[in-house]
C-alpha cells in the first residue's frame, strides 16, 4: 500500500535532508516482516554522566535572564545564547550553547512605548509575536501586528514599532548574523500564521502551522507523542503555549513557556516533546543547515544494542553503524542510536495497537482452586495470526492467560482435580498478607514474593490480613516434554539488588525459568523513578514481551501513539519487529510494573 506523506512547509527540506530514506509502513496483513529501519535504534546503555551531556545546561528560560534595551524601549530577556567555552558538548554557562545563531531571546515592547530603529550592520533579527498588539511601520507602509505574525528586521530599512494593546506586544526573536547567500532587501516581509492551514508533517504527529523564515509554528495535539529522534544539525526549540514533557537525551523534564533548549550535539543525543495533557501544545522549531555532530562519546560504540538482557529483555537487532563523515562530512564512523522508524502515522496501514492491551476491569471473572476470583487480562490468541488477533487482548502465544486475582479475607484457595490441564500458574504478591501451605511446608507470603502452582500440586493459600489479598497471575502452557517442578516453590527476591535498563529502569527478577517457569525466562520487577522515560525499543519478531502495570497509572509510547496504562492493565507488544514501546512516568511518586519475555 502507498503511503502519502505530508510535510509542513519549512520542515520538508529539513527533513529530507537530515533522515534516512524509511519504507513505508506495511500493511496489517504483511507485517511479519520488518524493514531495515528498526524502531528499537536508541542507545539502549544507562545514564552515564561521565559520558554524557548535561541536559540542564542546554535548557534555559527567558526568566533566569538580565534585561538589556534595543531599539529605545524594546526590552529583551535571552535564552539561549553563543556558545561559551571551547566544548559544544559542555558549555562553561546555563544557556550558552548555540554555535551558528547570536542568540534566542523573549522581547516586550511595554502598552503605549515606541520603538525604532534598524537592525546592526552584517545582522538580521527574526521576530514571532507571542502576545499583544502593535503597529509595525515600514517605509511608510502601517502592518497590524498580533499573535502568529512575524517579519525579520535587516539593516536595509528603518522601522517604526508601536504597542498598541493592553498588555505588552511581545516576542520570540531569532538573531543571527546575515548569510553569505543574502540579498538586501529595501522592505519588509510580515507573515501571518494563521493564513495557512495546518498539515501533520513530519516525526509521526508533528502539525505545521508556518510562521515566518527561521521559525516554524508546531502544534503537538492532546495525547500524542513525537518520534525520538536526533538531528546532524543545530536544532532548538521555544515552548509558546501549554506544556510538555521533554525527552532530551535519556532523561525527561516539564517544559513551560518561555523556556527553550538545544539538541546536545552529541550525534546520539534523542529529543521528543511529548503532550500528556488535553489541549494541543505550540513550540516554535528553529534549526540552521550547520553544526553536524561531534564524535561519539566514550563508550557509545560498544553499547549493547544486539546483547539480550537477563531475562529476555533486549532481544533487538543491532542500530546500524553509519559512517560519521556521511553524517557530518567527516570524523570517526559510530553509530547512529537516534532514530525510530520514522514514516508518518497512517491508520489505514499501522498496526492495531489496542488489540495487545487490556485491562482486568473490562473481563468477566472466573473462579479458580475454589475461592480465587480470576480477572483476566490479556488471553491466548484467538485467531491464526498472533499480528492479527481477533479479540482485543487475546494476543499470547505461551501463556493461557495474564491475569489478577483475589482472595478475600479469611479465605482459602485450594487444589481441586482436573483443574490445571495443561498449564501452570504463576502468582506474583501485589497487595495483602496470607500463608500456603503444601504437605509439611509452610511459607508466610508478603508482597513482591512469588510461587507457582503446578497440576496436581497439592495446597492451601489462605488470606491472613483484613483486606483482600491480590495477585498478578501468569497461566503458562506446559510445552511439550517439560517437566514441572516437584513440590511448592516460592520464591522471595524481595532483597536481590536491582538493575538499570533501558535508561531507567531498575529491573528486578522476582522469579525466573531456574525457579520453574515453563516459558518465560523470567517475571520481573520493573520500578521508574519520577519524571522518567525509559528507551523505545521494539520486541524482536517472534519474541513474546507482556508489561503490567502493578500501582499508578503509567503513560506510554506504544507504536507511534501515546497511551495510558492504568494500575492493573496489560499489554504485548506486537510481534512485528518495529512496534515500538517505552513506559513513562510523568508523575511525583516512583511507578512499578511486572514485565515477562520469552
Amino acid at each position: 500500500m502507498k503511503k502519502v506523506v505530508l510535510i509542513a512547509v519549512g520542515l520538508a527540506a529539513l527533513c529530507a535532508a537530515q533522515q534516512p530514506q524509511a519504507p513505508a509502513a506495511p500493511g496489517r496483513a504483511a507485517q511479519a516482516q520488518a524493514p531495515a529501519a528498526r524502531e528499537d535504534a536508541l542507545d539502549p546503555t544507562p545514564i552515564d554522566p561521565a559520558v554524557q551531556a548535561n541536559n540542564d545546561l542546554f535548557l534555559n528560560d527567558w526568566r533566569n535572564s538580565t534585561p538589556r534595551t534595543m531599539y529605545g524601549k524594546l526590552v529583551f530577556r535571552d535564552i539561549l545564547t553563543k556558545l561559551e567555552g571551547t566544548d559544544p558538548q559542555h558549555p562553561k554557562k546555563k544557556g550558552a550553547v548555540l554555535l551558528n545563531i547570536t542568540a534566542i531571546s523573549y522581547a516586550m515592547l511595554d502598552p503605549g512605548a515606541v520603538a525604532a530603529g534598524r537592525a546592526q550592520k552584517g545582522e538580521q533579527q527574526v521576530f514571532y509575536c507571542d502576545k499583544g498588539a502593535g503597529q509595525l511601520t515600514v517605509n511608510a507602509k502601517p502592518y497590524e501586528i498580533k499573535e502568529g505574525m512575524g517579519f525579520t528586521f535587516t539593516p536595509d530599512f528603518d522601522f517604526k514599532l508601536t504597542s498598541t494593546g493592553k498588555v505588552p506586544l511581545s516576542f520570540y526573536v531569532r538573531t543571527e548574523a546575515l548569510p553569505d547567500s543574502y540579498t538586501p532587501s529595501a522592505n519588509i516581509t510580515v507573515v501571518n500564521r494563521f493564513d495557512a492551514d495546518r498539515r501533520v508533517g513530519a516525526h509521526w504527529v508533528h502539525i505545521n502551522n508556518g510562521g515566518p523564515a527561521g521559525f516554524s509554528l508546531i502544534n503537538i495535539a492532546p495525547r500524542t507523542v513525537p518520534q525520538p529522534h536526533s538531528h546532524a544539525n543545530e536544532e532548538m526549540w521555544i515552548m509558546v503555549k501549554g506544556e510538555s514533557i521533554l525527552s532530551l537525551g535519556k532523561k525527561i523534564s516539564r517544559m513551560t513557556p518561555g523556556q527553550a533548549y538545544k539538541i546536545p550535539p552529541t550525534g546520539l543525543a534523542a529529543h521528543t516533546n511529548i503532550n500528556l495533557g488535553d489541549e494541543p501544545v505550540q513550540m516554535l522549531y528553529l534549526g540552521t543547515n550547520r553544526g553536524g555532530p561531534a564524535p561519539a562519546p566514550a563508550g557509545a560504540q560498544a553499547a549493547p544494542g544486539a546483547q539480550a538482557a537477563p531475562g529476555g529483555r533486549g532481544a533487538q537487532a543491532a542500530p546500524a553503524a553509519q559512517p560519521e563523515a556521511a553524517r557530518q562530512g567527516g570524523g570517526q564512523a559510530s553509530p547512529d542510536y537516534s532514530r525510530l522508524e520514522n514514516g508518518t502515522i497512517n491508520l489505514s496501514t499501522e498496526h492495531l495497537i489496542d488489540m495487545y492491551m487490556n485491562n482486568w476491569r473490562e473481563s468477566h471473572p472466573r473462579m479458580m482452586h475454589g475461592n480465587l476470583y480470576v480477572r483476566d487480562m490479556l488471553t491466548a490468541l484467538e485467531g491464526p495470526d498472533n499480528l492479527n488477533p481477533a479479540k482485543k487482548g487475546a494476543c499470547l502465544d505461551n501463556a493461557q492467560a495474564v491475569s489478577y486475582a483475589m482472595l478475600e479475607p479469611a479465605s482459602s484457595a485450594h487444589k481441586i482435580d482436573g483443574e490445571l490441564k495443561g498449564i501452570q500458574e504463576v502468582l506474583v504478591v501485589n497487595s495483602g498478607a496470607g500463608v500456603i501451605t503444601s504437605g509439611a511446608q509452610k511459607v508466610e507470603l508478603a508482597p513482591g514474593m512469588a510461587f507457582i502452582i503446578t497440576p496436581g500440586l497439592d495446597f492451601r493459600l489462605t488470606a491472613t490480613g483484613d483486606k483482600y489479598m491480590t495477585f498478578y497471575m501468569v497461566s503458562e502452557k506446559l510445552p511439550q516434554g517439560f517437566t514441572p517442578k516437584a513440590g511448592l516453590q516460592v520464591v522471595d527476591n524481595r532483597t536481590k539488588p536491582a538493575v538499570t535498563k533501558n535508561w531507567v529502569e531498575m529491573e528486578r527478577p522476582l522469579i525466573t525459568k531456574a525457579d520453574g517457569l515453563a516459558q518465560y525466562s523470567a517475571i520481573n520487577q520493573i520500578q521508574m523513578a519520577p519524571m522518567t522515560m525509559a528507551r523505545a525499543y521494539s520486541a524482536a519478531q517472534g519474541v513474546e514481551e507482556v508489561w503490567i502495570s502493578t500501582d499508578a497509572t503509567a503513560d506510554m509510547l506504544f507504536g507511534k501513539q501515546l497511551r495510558s496504562l492504568p494500575m492493573g492493565a496489560a499489554y504485548r507488544i506486537p510481534p512485528t519487529g518495529i512496534t515500538a514501546q517505552a513506559p513513562i512516568n510523568a508523575s511525583t511518586k516512583p511507578i512499578h510494573l511486572l514485565n515477562l519475555v520469552k
